[in-house]
Order: structure tokens, then C-alpha cells, then sequence
């Protein structure tokens, strides 16, 4: 088992150095994407949300989600 850098282009995981696996093998993969920033930029989200979604956006995720965490425990 090791960790492969690729990129997927027209349906097919390109390495991004050259594996030991010998044509035609079959491999068992688990895909984990990059982050995307541009899913995170806040000036845009910001421009399409509600004040609401704004505001949880300055406060910060991490802080988000522990008030979420203490809502539940009451």
C-alpha cells in the first residue's frame, strides 16, 4: 500500500510520478480530493448568502461547529 499523487483527466487517474504496477493490473483506489479554495471564497459566498450564512462565515467554522456540538449536549 502507498500514497499516489494523480490528477484525473477524461475519466482516468493520471500519477503524477511513474508506480511499479505492471499494465492491465487491477488496483483498489481511495480517492481523496485536494480542497478546492475557490469553494471557500468568502467574498463570493458572502455575495449570494443571507446575513445569516455570513455571519457564520466570519465567526469561523471551527467555532461554528462547537456551538453546534454544545446545542446538541443541551
Amino acid at each position: 500500500m502507498k500514497r499516489v499523487e494523480a490528477q484525473f483527466e477524461n475519466g482516468v487517474f493520471r500519477p503524477d510520478k511513474p508506480v511499479s504496477i505492471r499494465p492491465g493490473e487491477r488496483v483498489s483506489l481511495i480517492v481523496l480530493q485536494h480542497p478546492d479554495p475557490r469553494r471557500w471564497d468568502m467574498a463570493r459566498i458572502s455575495e449570494t448568502s443571507g446575513e445569516e450564512d455570513l455571519l457564520l462565515a466570519e465567526q469561523g467554522l471551527a467555532e461554528w461547529a462547537n456551538a453546534l456540538d454544545a446545542k446538541n449536549r443541551d
